[in-house]
């Protein structure tokens, strides 16, 4: 019994350990790969808040990880080449962007994530150009990922065959309110919404947490994610804590609008998913997605407004 469960541990610690190092490795790997490309898009194309909405998406979207477009965001505020309407609209875009991770691990890919892997590192080993390096270094990130997705199923699958395991999920995963906190605390100490999602994903389609709980999670990764921004905006100008505490405080207000329309949401997510032909597998990946949207679109004609709260939050000392 006690082998049975440190068995089923020691997967759960790799593949979600797998999955981290894969994530990190695909983002910073593409984000070195198009490092020149995405500070050029930021400081020229950001003029309007949509154009900087779609140039967050779009960024994020290529480069998977939300934590270094928002970053970097921070930084160009701070240094002043962009200012904070601006960044408010790329950080509602890299909140989009990043969830196609989460949209790619609700894929079964199976063993092909060996082949990914072996591609990457024919990638690196066959080119010279240190872009085209990276771009390997992304895709073998993006087969580690894969790898690592595939070890938690397993430990997961075999968590519902334990009695111990079971009770235990059956006693706490039901609760939307516990599954927020557990989010936030998780992904705050992981510094990787993607993995928390992950592990989200695995545990709702095994069925041992509840879809409220499932949601509940997710919606603290969005607010444990924020850490790293804050972190980076330390010892920074009062404009780069503003664009940190943007991030922050447009995920808290977003999960609190969903838990008001909580029932709503269930039904939209659940609707869109099974009007497409989708099953059950992609609820909560979809849930991710259509959060990050609903967030954009409710936000995005009161950014005046909104950039003028974080001033009065974050007030300039001088």
């Amino acid at each position: 019994m006690k082998l049975k469960i440190l068995l089923i541990v020691l997967n759960f610690v790799v593949g979600t350990g797998l999955i981290m190092y894969g994530v990190n490795l695909m983002s910073s790997g593409l984000e070195k790969a198009n490092v020149k490309f995405i500070k050029k898009l930021l400081s020229k194309f950001t003029g309007r808040v949509f154009t900087a909405f779609l140039t967050g998406t779009f960024l994020t979207a290529l480069v998977q990880s939300s934590t270094a477009v928002t970053v970097i965001t921070v930084g160009l505020v701070n240094s002043g080449l962009i200012k904070l309407p601006q960044a408010v609209g790329i950080i509602y875009g890299a909140n989009i962007g990043t969830t196609i991770t989460a949209q790619l691990m609700s894929i079964k890919v199976d063993k092909a994530a060996y082949f990914i892997v072996l591609l990457g590192i024919l990638i690196r080993c066959m080119s010279g150009k240190k872009s085209i390096k990276s771009l390997g270094s992304g895709v073998i990130g993006l087969g580690l990922m894969f790898s690592g997705f595939n070890i938690l199923n397993l430990s997961v699958s075999c968590m519902k065959d334990s009695a111990f395991l079971h009770g235990i999920f059956q006693k706490y995963g039901q609760n939307c309110l516990l599954g927020i906190f557990a989010g936030v605390i998780s992904t705050m100490l992981v510094h990787s919404s993607s993995a928390t999602v992950a592990v989200t994903i695995a545990l709702f389609n095994s069925g041992l947490i509840s879809l409220d709980a499932a949601l509940g999670l997710m919606f603290g990764d969005n607010i444990g994610t924020c850490i790293t921004a804050q972190m980076a905006s330390f010892k920074m100008s009062v404009h780069g804590k503003r664009a940190a505490w943007a991030h922050t405080m447009y995920n808290i207000i977003g999960v609190l609008i969903a838990l008001v329309f909580f029932m709503p949401f269930v039904k939209i997510v659940q609707g869109i998913t099974y009007y497409v032909g989708q099953d059950k597998n992609k609820l909560i990946a979809n849930a991710h997605t259509i959060f990050n949207i609903f967030s954009a679109v409710l936000f995005l004609p009161f950014t005046k407004y909104y950039v003028k709260f974080i001033e009065w939050m974050v007030p300039d000392k001088n």
